[in-house]
């Protein structure tokens, strides 16, 4: 992604050999304040303006929270819903796949080929259309970005065959192999947990109420920093659990990435399919207080809101890069993890890796500075 406008920050001090800290400066981050005091309908049809990713994910879940405020009861997600939700997450995992990543590696960036899906998605007309969209999505998938893995029926057993499965085609195939070959992270006990699958009822289970102020600003699950994305959603896949268990967290999550577009692009053909969760659900917080859940390309999203005489009480928007971004979440403590080397543009390289396998969704800068000018 551009660091024209780098609104993110990512401050990484080294000693030549290692990193010693990390500092994370946000100057955009998403707040709900212009929404107290309005009226319920008017919060309803603002919050996805003043969000400038996942429009259509915000748009879910103001809806959603408002209703389970209203009602008391639990939201059911329709299918509307779900494959506005499923398109918008699909076009922003294409922007990863083919126009962030194969700038990483010097690749060809196919933008015709990102640009008449992009286009497609944004104007889906109804299930016949999604349905031809969604397979037009699924062939680029195996014909396109992961070709060598679609050349036999056999799985790769090792990491070995794994690499070979990726340079025989595909582009993100060869992203991969280029990852997996800078070597492991050897330090997966010091990486957070990944962030557990959990429906609106949950987090609100968990919440006990409106979110607190440092909930709203630096979230936990249970008291611990922890990852959000598609690798949270896909750990015990085989092929990423091998990636996981050999310490290579940022081929995983780029692996998973692929995964949650095929999962995109299922959902659009059958939406609400019972096999697959649905992506936007609801559930009362307490009297007049609801809190909305969808799954987007970046992780989790969850609004809350309280209401009073229909009018917005409190406001709360928790967006994914709060919790891969939070100064003690993935991108902090993994960037610390790496063993010693003194190649500097191997280390920021790889710190850009690592910042793009976490999906800021905005601009961001990486920065490494040594410790004597920090």
């Amino acid at each position: 992604m551009s660091a024209e406008l780098a609104p993110l920050r990512l401050l990484v001090t080294w000693d030549g050999q290692k990193p010693l800290s990390v500092s994370i400066e946000n100057d955009r981050p998403v707040t709900a304040d212009r929404l107290v005091g309005r009226a319920a309908d008017e919060a309803v049809k603002i919050a996805p303006v003043i969000c400038n990713l996942a429009k259509r994910a915000h748009a879910a879940a103001a809806s959603a929270a408002v209703a389970a405020a209203r009602t008391g009861e639990a939201h059911v997600t329709s299918v509307e819903e779900e494959r506005a939700v499923a398109a918008e997450a699909a076009q922003e995992h294409l922007w990863r796949l083919l126009l962030d990543w194969p700038v990483m590696f010097e690749r060809p960036v196919p933008r015709d080929r990102f640009g008449n899906l992009h286009r497609r998605l944004a104007l889906l007309k109804d299930q016949q259309d999604a349905f031809t969209v969604g397979g037009a999505i699924l062939d680029m998938v195996a014909l396109e970005l992961m070709a060598g893995f679609y050349q036999t029926v056999r799985g790769p057993r090792n990491l070995t065959e794994f690499v070979e499965r990726c340079r025989r085609g595909g582009s993100v195939g060869a992203s991969l192999a280029s990852l997996i070959e800078t070597g492991s992270i050897h330090c997966e006990g010091y990486c957070v947990p990944l962030l557990p699958v959990s429906s609106a009822a949950d987090w609100a289970a968990m919440l006990n109420g409106m979110p607190d102020a440092v909930f709203r600003r630096h979230p936990q699950w249970r008291g611990q920093p922890m990852e959000t994305g598609a690798l949270a959603t896909h750990p015990g896949r085989p092929l990423v659990a091998m990636l996981l268990s050999r310490g290579h967290r940022i081929a995983a999550r780029l692996f998973a990435r692929v995964m949650e577009l095929s999962d995109c692009a299922s959902r659009l053909r059958h939406p609400l399919a019972p096999d697959l969760p649905a992506l936007v659900d609801a559930a009362p917080l307490g009297p007049g207080m609801g809190l909305a859940r969808v799954e987007t390309a970046r992780g989790v999203l969850l609004h809350a809101v309280r209401l009073e005489n229909e009018k917005v009480a409190d406001y709360a928007i928790v967006t994914p890069g709060l919790w891969n971004f939070h100064p003690g979440g993935a991108f902090a403590s993994e960037a610390m993890c790496w063993q010693p080397s003194s190649d500097r543009a191997a280390t920021l390289a790889r710190l850009r890796w690592l910042a793009l396998s976490l999906d800021p969704g905005k601009a961001f800068e990486v920065v490494l500075a040594e410790a004597a000018d920090a």
